[in-house]
């Protein structure tokens, strides 16, 4: 089964199976299929779950990753009715899977069991941005041997609800241990009560073999003990992470309810302070009702991301397992500055924290979502730190699966799930990351394969401008330009900081026209007219600045090649007096890498060591060890987006 773009049918991948789906709002199922083989020879098994899926062969499991299939733009949602109204055609994709499945295998009977939670797919309770849920929890699969068909989903894969009555994505699991069935290695099933699957229509989706890193267990941490009152006590892990604790159930009784609660950070009284992951209406929560049997228990279909939790219970918890997407650190960074060492360090452990379903996420709790922005940002930082080739050729095609088909607009989350952002700083993925991709992997097919979607993206930022400037997005949504700067003023003008990104995006574009040998004449006009435009608008041709050099103005037009040396002086003057950052996430990166490139890179290091408010030290002053969404750590306590600065870092400050 051979296909260059990595694109099928359903009939293609799965023969004659039938696609199953389950109950309405049901969140966890297992479904199981007996089947006889023969003999025992060269067997596979294709799969795909919606949401994620757990799988079991003859009582064992046959694969270590957790939280597959990965995350994709499974099919439409309804989003015409989200806070951001959205009336985009996007492209719609499932993964799926395939195993040798031949050690698991024995002559005679084998049971084939499917343990499924909603993931993302069916996730009821948070509405970001007003997002629905996709659909109901489906299951499609067929087993072969030497291509022909022993086993497939159909009328005879029967079911019951798991013992999981509460899975969300956000919020955890519920997990009623008395209903049983938690114990996979029993290959015998009690039929009371059991359901044939009904099979249903397949999903008009594209169907794409999963061929990147998945998320596992990396390593294991013993939490520390902080506090301990009766049957109520609180753990430290050491570390801001991503992943689920193993409770030791051995002193519970049964019908006991044991009950976990996680945090980044802890209130001036030492309890848990939930603020920084969303606040008390976003809890991460894990609840075990115990049946006097169970040794341990463990989320199943999805993580927590904290420093800190509580346990209320008559239990212990044994170890808490750090999970996300499987990505291999290459880079190895020393400093005698402190700040510095722990801006690269903190960068290593908040990227991992937001890397799973090979998506780099903004924070791993409240939102956990793909954004553009950020991720566009930080990915040269991450391809400089990880092997991670197979972690951007899937995310680059969920970028530009959320593109419109028509207009080419890109949304600001890849997968598409609501979320605000600005036509360039986010938008500007669909060229930035295959730009950066190339530098790092020179493959000129990618670049090839998504010239045609960087096209229409240029094109749609024309359409979006007036007299030259990129004005506006989609009607009743963001249009933003910088993010986070100090307080959140975010001074500069959206429209500076769009149309800055626009003609970075045709210089990039240009670029790979040349490498690819395409003409880029028209591309090349196009730049000209909005450069014109730009300085016409926000240069003071009398000072050399612009936009009054507020926050990192000057930086952002020394970066696309705009103003003169007054230019450089004057955001060297700013920046040496002030002795702090101004700026938000694109600012912050542009003045480090502007500084560094035109041989300033002291002052770029005073600015990253600095000990004033608005500075990474003031992070690590406060005994974080990821780093913040905001200056003031008021918000996430675990978002990459301001270490984009680690590519400089690297360049310019490694004593390895």
């Amino acid at each position: 089964m051979k296909n260059r773009d990595n694109e099928y049918t359903k009939e293609a991948v799965f023969g004659n199976a039938r696609w199953l789906s389950f109950e309405n709002e049901t969140e966890a199922v297992i479904a199981r299929r007996d089947f006889t083989l023969s003999e025992v020879k060269n067997t596979l098994l294709r799969v795909t779950a919606l949401g994620f899926g757990e799988i079991y062969l003859n009582g064992k499991s046959i694969t270590d990753r957790l939280y597959a299939p990965a995350w994709t733009n499974y099919l439409p949602l309804d989003t015409a009715n989200m806070n951001y109204p959205i009336y985009d055609t996007m492209t719609y994709r499932i993964l799926f899977e395939e195993f040798n499945i031949t050690p698991y295998l024995k002559e005679g009977e084998n049971s084939l069991v499917f343990h499924i939670g909603g993931g993302w797919f069916c996730q009821y309770e948070s509405r970001n941005e007003g997002v629905k849920p996709y659909g109901r929890l489906s299951l499609c699969f067929c087993v072969t041997q030497n291509r022909e068909t022993v086993a497939e989903s159909d009328s005879s894969v029967y079911w019951k609800k798991s013992f999981i009555t509460r899975q969300n994505i956000y919020f955890g699991e519920k997990q009623d241990l008395r209903l049983g069935g938690y114990d996979f290695g029993n290959t015998v099933w009690d039929k009371t009560n059991l359901k044939f699957a009904a099979p249903s229509d397949a999903p008009a989706s594209v169907f794409s073999r999963q061929d990147c890193p998945e998320d596992k267990i990396i390593r294991k941490i013993t939490p520390r003990l902080i506090f301990k009152k009766g049957d109520y006590a609180i753990y430290d892990l050491g570390e801001n992470v991503s992943g689920f604790p193993v409770v030791d159930l051995y002193s519970s009784e049964p019908d006991e309810v044991i009950t976990l609660r996680f945090s980044e950070t802890l209130d001036s009284d030492g309890a848990l302070d939930f603020s920084s992951t969303g606040g008390n209406s976003r809890i991460q929560r894990e609840e075990y009702i115990h049946d006097g049997k169970a040794p341990c228990a463990h989320q199943h279909f999805t993580w927590h991301a904290c420093r800190y939790f509580d346990l209320l219970g008559n239990a212990e918890v044994k170890e808490f397992c750090v999970v996300h997407t499987d990505l291999k650190q290459k880079a190895v960074f020393k400093s005698g500055e402190s700040v510095l060492q722990w801006i690269f360090d903190s960068f290593i452990r908040t990227q991992l924290s937001n890397s799973h379903c090979s998506i780099p996420s903004d924070c791993p709790h409240r939102e956990r979502l793909g954004y553009t922005g950020d991720g566009q940002l930080t990915s040269n930082a991450v391809m400089d730190c990880f092997e991670a080739e197979g972690f951007y050729r899937k995310w680059m095609r969920d970028i530009a699966d959320s593109q419109d088909i028509k207009n080419g607009h890109v949304q600001h989350t890849a997968p598409f799930y609501g979320g605000g952002g600005g036509p360039g700083g986010w938008g500007g993925a669909i060229v930035f990351v295959p730009y950066n991709f190339y530098k790092h992997y020179k493959d000129k097919e990618t670049l090839e394969s998504y010239y045609p979607n960087m096209l229409a993206y240029l094109d749609y930022m024309d359409k979006h401008s007036e007299n030259g400037l990129v004005v506006r997005e989609e009607d009743g949504g963001w249009c933003l330009g910088d993010w986070c700067s100090p307080q959140n003023k975010n001074l500069i003008p959206c429209e500076f900081v769009n149309t800055y990104f626009y003609i970075k995006a045709l210089s990039c574009v240009i670029e790979i026209s040349q490498i690819l040998g395409k003409d880029y004449s028209a591309l090349a006009e196009k730049k000209n007219t909005v450069t014109e435009a730009f300085l016409e608008n926000f240069y003071d041709e009398k000072t050399g600045c612009f936009c009054e050099s507020t926050e990192a103005a000057d930086a952002y037009a020394l970066d696309i090649g705009l103003g003169d040396e007054r230019t450089l002086d004057a955001l060297v003057k700013k920046y040496d007096s002030l002795g702090e950052f101004d700026s938000g996430i694109f600012g912050t990166y542009l003045i480090i890498a502007v500084l560094c490139d035109s041989g300033r890179a002291e002052l770029a290091k005073k600015l990253l060591t600095s000990k004033k408010k608005n500075t990474f030290y003031n992070m690590m002053a406060h005994g974080a060890t990821t780093l913040w969404e905001t200056w003031e750590g008021n918000e996430s306590h675990n978002h990459p987006m301001f270490g984009a600065v680690v590519e400089y870092l690297l360049k310019y400050f490694n004593e390895a």
